[in-house]
């Protein structure tokens, strides 16, 4: 899927805050060459730092609509194994992340289209996404999923 040039440009401005924060956690992105929309982390957990997660952000308009999230078993690697996830609470792996921050938590939820649980396209979403990846890998993490 081929992003419109609007939210190729707001991707790539908010991106360097991104690439800074993954630095000061171990982390780092890496633009799919393939299709722009989509942006691969590699994050590793506070009381795990050897363990590495290879995270796909799909994005279908910026700074709009929440990215699809999913892990994967490297970048550009497959989707949908199970041990490519970490065990965390509304984590479903293989298959999605059940929360507001995520489009698959939005479209089972619609409920979440309103109120504080509705996507903000302000003022960094890209930055808040992979921040929430990193507080949830810090703080909620109970091992790699089976």
């Amino acid at each position: 899927m081929s992003l419109d040039v609007e939210s190729r440009l707001a991707l790539d401005e908010d991106e360097a805050a991104v690439v800074d924060f993954l630095a000061r956690h171990g982390g780092a992105v890496t633009t799919d060459t393939a299709d722009r929309a989509i942006r691969w982390l590699s994050l590793h957990p506070r009381s795990a730092p050897t363990e590495t997660y290879f995270v796909r952000l799909r994005w279908t308009s910026y700074p709009h609509a929440a990215p699809s999230v999913t892990f994967a078993t490297a970048v550009d690697g497959q989707i949908g194994i199970g041990s490519a996830w970490p065990q965390i609470p509304g984590y479903r792996a293989p298959s999605d992340i059940c929360m507001p921050f995520t489009a698959e938590g939005l479209a089972l939820h619609p409920e979440w289209g309103s109120g504080p649980d509705a996507w903000t396209p302000s003022p960094n979403p890209y930055l808040r996404v992979v921040a929430q990846l990193q507080d949830d890998l810090d703080n909620r993490y109970a091992g790699r999923a089976a």
